[in-house]
């Protein structure tokens, strides 16, 4: 419309003149205070998130879809959110809709390739497009590009390749009404987080994604994730360098059973009181939480090693599961997941005490590169055979078999291809019903 008073021909008077000018400007305005409205804003206070101003939990799900028979870090390095991969993220952002999921959180990503010119979203467009759904139950995407503890340690070249990544990252996505945040590294402390240089050049990572939202006119909002390893060490230490002002939240990859700890051992109290030793009122968000849905057999007493094959705990029945039973330390994988979710709500509901602002269930499909030189058709166990007690639901440590859907192989995804089918395992029922019970509006708890 402002165009066509531009283009206006006919001569009028200098009040006509007047009025056009003025209609221009207040059509650009209007187009610029729509579009300012179509982002996102995720925002901390306390120990609190909000969402567009609306008090917000994460029901989130991990997705990384990498198929059977290639690793992460072959090409497309992990970064299959473009078009060229719509038949297998259409269909699986559908089914996480579905149930109810309102955060999804990335695990790879190709800037150099896919990020684009500031404010076009790249080649990540379409997909981001088709995660916002128009706001109609959108489900918002924590993007991430993969980074190394050492190499940021170490600065020089490889170092300032993350900062060229993570500024094209954010100055082409943040405003973009899909995305949520983004998470800046997972797992890359453990030996650097007594390395000085470490906090420096992290913080300047952080600080440098920052700016670059800011240069597009909004503040993006900004998360790591670390292990869950005894008073976590790079909160403590982060925190300490006075380099972290712009990391708004903690992400801790946690497996502690379906109570996150329980009584003597809650993650929940454990945070609250580090952030109070140290002054801090960062919300607590679970990176990464959930269980395997294998199991096998224990071939006697506690800590021993299992019996092979690995079999799905979904098709265990239950009459198996118990004391003096062959899955002696099994429960059904939905059971698992609700007791874990609904420790989540009850810290959420917390008028005192409440630090954590939900999380991401680990994992949207298994990752069958995780069995190392078996990857092309065998799932394997581990890393850790040896029984876990009731840190998972299955009571064993399966890396590659995480996922409430299944894995496919590579020779189903990509362009020309019929949408992708995946199975979906008890987990997903689980998880529809749960977070889909929660009362939310925008995504918030109540």
């Amino acid at each position: 419309m402002t165009r066509l008073i531009r283009g206006t021909r006919t001569a009028g008077t200098a009040a006509t003149k007047s009025l056009c000018a003025a209609l221009a400007i207040l059509l650009t305005f209007v187009g610029i205070t729509a579009a300012a409205q179509s982002t996102t804003t995720v925002k901390a206070s306390g120990f609190q998130l909000y969402v567009n101003g609306k008090l917000f939990a994460i029901k989130g799900m991990n997705y990384s879809p990498v198929p059977i028979g290639t690793y992460p870090g072959y090409m497309p390095y992990g970064d299959y959110f473009i078009p060229y991969y719509a038949n297998v993220w259409k269909p699986d952002i559908d089914k996480i809709r579905a149930a109810g999921v309102n955060v999804i959180k990335l695990y790879a990503g190709n800037p150099k390739l896919n990020a684009g010119q500031p404010g076009s979203a790249g080649n990540w467009k379409d997909f981001l497009d088709y995660c916002w759904n128009g706001g109609n139950t959108p489900v918002y995407v924590v993007m991430f590009s993969y980074t190394q503890g050492g190499v940021i340690a170490a600065g020089g070249e490889n170092f300032n390749n993350y900062i060229s990544d993570y500024t094209s990252l954010v100055a082409s996505t943040v405003n973009h009404p899909a995305v949520f945040g983004y998470m800046i590294g997972n797992e890359i402390f453990g030996g650097v987080t007594h390395n000085r240089q470490f906090w420096i050049n992290f913080g300047t990572l952080i600080d440098a994604a920052e700016t670059a939202g800011i240069q597009q006119g909004k503040k993006p909002f900004l998360t790591t994730a670390i292990n869950d390893e005894r008073n976590w060490p790079p909160i403590e230490l982060g925190e300490q360098s006075g380099r972290l002002q712009n990391i708004d939240a903690w992400c801790i990859n946690i497996y502690r059973g379906p109570e996150f700890g329980g009584s003597g051992n809650s993650a929940f109290e454990q945070y609250a009181q580090l952030m109070k030793e140290l002054g801090v009122t960062k919300p607590l968000i679970f990176g990464e939480w959930g269980t395997p849905h294998t199991t096998r057999p224990a071939p006697g007493a506690y800590g021993t090693k299992s019996k092979r094959p690995i079999q799905n705990l979904d098709d265990v029945p239950e009459s198996q599961m118990g004391t003096g039973k062959p899955y002696y330390a099994a429960i059904p994988v939905g059971e698992f997941l609700k007791t874990q979710w609904k420790a989540i709500k009850t810290n959420l509901a917390r008028k005192n005490g409440q630090v954590c602002v939900g999380g991401f269930i680990f994992d949207w499909c298994d990752e069958y590169w995780k069995a190392g030189a078996n990857f092309y058709n065998i799932q394997v166990g581990g890393p850790d055979d040896s029984f876990a007690g009731g840190a998972f639901a299955g009571g064993y440590w399966d890396e590659a078999g995480f996922g409430v859907t299944s894995a496919l192989d590579q020779s189903v995804y990509g362009q020309g291809k019929p949408n992708i089918s995946r199975t979906l395992y008890k987990g997903y029922d689980a998880v529809k019903e749960f977070y889909n019970a929660s009362s939310h509006s925008g995504g918030e708890l109540y």
